[in-house]
């Protein structure tokens, strides 16, 4: 076995087919057909409970850190369990696992930070939700309270001003509303409420910031989110007797399903060197984790860009074509097996995310037969301890 080097390379010409419209590294699909491209991701988050100076507008200080907690793990429940999608009706549409989980994240730099926080402010403790003095899409609270919001999704809690409770024409109900890497949830926090209640309004809402919309109006781009009337539940009266929905970007009493389009969607846009949504992720790609190692046995195309966290072994006999960005940790190799095929396309990448080292391609050698490397007319391959490129 070698380290392969620039003599090893094996040159390939252009695909001389046509190149499709969309690339499919920007295909949504791409990134839900390989599961072994989609390890689990943590996305990091923080609370901001906000009451008045007289308190009436939020539980009391002592209380919100455990509430936090709580309110993250019922969230967290909710991505357990992806419900089959209702519409449209007698759909074959699978529910695929959700590939990620929020984790409260404390800045490790301040002594006893739990990343629950809580700011008295007579002026930005309650939301208004309709009428002149509407303030849920007003920033003033971000840009005032926002910790880490470059690295952290900031969700902010804040109760209905009390006298738009009283209107009998104000609803008051658990809503929110995303803006880039915050969240505001609305609700009437001083009564407490359920945190299991907020499981469906917070995916939502961090949903919408994760890069999904809304899928009742057909236009979320996603085939497999039916335009529909946005039924909240099922009523014996049409059109809500068939078309009622359970998907998590809708406003229904389930919200708790997401499509194959959807979480493709969420993983393209945390695969996006400079994207929000992967700017809040925890970076495990950056360490090696040997027991995330991937063995292909056969041939594959990975089509969709991914961030490994292990080694990747070649089987004798199975070829492996990279076609868009993948990532190996420092030290990671990549052990092709007698036999077997490494062949990065044109449009394929191999690196480290994080400006380090990986430990390259390894080719094993029995008697003449031996692990083969092949790279297309501009295939990348970065970062290695040996220099690879293709050049004629």
């Amino acid at each position: 076995m070698h380290l392969a080097n620039q003599a090893d390379v094996r040159l390939l010409p252009r695909s001389a087919k046509p190149e499709p419209k969309i690339s499919p590294c920007y295909e949504p699909l791409s990134y839900v057909a390989h599961p072994e491209l989609m390890p689990m991701k943590y996305i990091r988050v923080n609370f901001h409970f906000m009451n008045s100076t007289d308190g009436r507008y939020n539980m009391p200080k002592e209380e919100v850190t455990r509430y936090a907690y709580e309110w993250i793990n019922v969230v967290n429940s909710n991505l357990e369990h992806n419900m089959k999608m209702f519409l449209p009706a007698g759909n074959k549409t699978p529910a695929l696992p959700i590939p990620y989980r929020y984790v409260i994240s404390p800045d490790l730099t301040v002594k006893g930070d739990s990343g629950v926080y809580y700011h008295i402010n007579d002026t930005l403790c309650y939301a208004v939700k309709t009428g002149r003095e509407r303030n849920i899409s007003d920033k003033r609270i971000i840009q005032r309270y926002a910790i880490r919001d470059d690295s952290v999704m900031n969700i902010f809690v804040q109760t209905h001003q009390l006298d738009s409770i009283k209107s009998p024409t104000y609803r008051p109900d658990a809503s929110g509303i995303s803006l880039g890497s915050s969240v505001k949830i609305f609700g009437r926090w001083f009564e407490r409420p359920n945190v299991w209640g907020l499981r469906g309004i917070t995916n939502h809402e961090l949903g919408h910031s994760l890069g999904l919309s809304h899928t009742w109006l057909g236009f979320d781009g996603c085939d497999d989110t039916p335009e529909h009337p946005n039924c909240w539940n099922k009523t014996d009266h049409p059109p809500c007797d068939t078309l009622y929905s359970d998907n998590m970007m809708d406003y229904n009493a389930h919200m708790a399903a997401l499509t194959p389009c959807q979480i493709g969607k969420i993983l393209l846009n945390m695969a996006r060197i400079g994207s929000i949504q992967r700017s809040v992720i925890e970076p495990r790609w950056c360490h090696l984790d040997t027991s995330s190692t991937i063995t292909i046995m056969d041939s594959i195309r990975w089509e969709g860009s991914a961030d490994l966290e292990g080694n990747v072994i070649i089987n004798s006999g199975a070829i492996l074509e990279v076609g868009c960005r993948i990532s190996l940790p420092a030290g990671a190799t990549i052990k092709i097996n007698p036999g077997g095929k490494l062949v990065v396309l044109s449009t394929g990448k191999i690196h480290n995310a994080c400006g380090e080292t990986w430990g390259g391609i390894m080719l094993v050698k029995e008697k003449k037969n031996s692990g083969a490397l092949y790279l297309m007319e501009g295939a990348q391959i970065e970062n290695t301890p040996e220099p690879l490129a293709p050049t004629p």
